[in-house]
């Protein structure tokens, strides 16, 4: 399905912008996804807060992260785990790609989702379709148990890949997506469907607004020729 015939609560699409470009990264230095919010929060495994700082002010070069992660697994996997998944939903969801969006009341709020949801029997004719969760997808070659998942259908998922999902339903204006957890060391599948959390959201919100205005400020210092 055509990105363009999507529509979210809160959110507006942007497009598919080519990843790596001058215009994706420009944008990306300028916004926060929901890759960057648990670096804001300094929960991430992949990259410190202050990689997280230098990037967005060189208009969106990166640094060496702490932790690289490689591509393979995770990007592999997710089209099988997203069939297995609309598969055990045929009439509830519709399993559907997009490109980037952005929050309508906070541009600098952005993601590009693995997946998202819509209504299973939507009809196209009635106009573009509505998104009603997000489907996220998370792999790791060790046990989930080790990783910090809890049990299929609950809600304990790690802290990091929270701060995640819950900048993810904030910027699009949703009340619930699903999280997939796999581990290729077992060939495990947990699914865990986590609704908003508003609490939590007030201090991603904050935090990353923060981090922002540091970014204005480092900018404003070398346009100065502070630095």
């Amino acid at each position: 399905m055509s990105a363009t015939r999507l529509t979210a609560p809160a959110a507006e699409f942007v497009g598919d912008l080519q990843q790596g470009s001058g215009e994706e990264r420009a944008w990306r230095s300028r916004s926060i996804a929901p890759s960057d919010i648990a670096a804001v929060m300094r929960r991430s495994p992949w990259q410190t807060r202050d990689d997280l700082l230098h990037r967005k002010a060189t208009n969106g070069s990166r640094p060496p992260m702490t932790r690289p992660q490689q591509p393979g697994l995770g990007w592999n996997k997710q089209p099988e785990l997203a069939a297995g998944f609309a598969a055990q939903h045929p009439d509830e969801y519709e399993v559907v790609t997009t490109g980037y969006w952005r929050n309508t009341a906070r541009p600098w709020q952005r993601c590009w989702p693995h997946r998202v949801l819509i209504p299973a029997d939507h009809d196209p004719a009635s106009g573009p379709a509505p998104i009603v969760a997000t489907l996220t997808f998370r792999t790791t070659p060790k046990p989930l148990d080790d990783k910090g998942w809890g049990p299929d259908g609950s809600t304990e998922i790690p802290l990091a890949d929270y701060d995640h999902h819950q900048w993810l339903l904030d910027a699009y204006g949703l009340d619930y997506g699903y999280v997939i957890a796999y581990s290729s060391h077992n060939d495990e599948t947990r699914v865990y469907r986590i609704d908003r959390d508003d609490t939590h959201i007030a201090e991603l919100r904050q935090a990353a607004r923060a981090l922002l205005d540091e970014v204005a400020a480092i900018r404003q210092s070398q346009d100065d020729g502070g630095l």
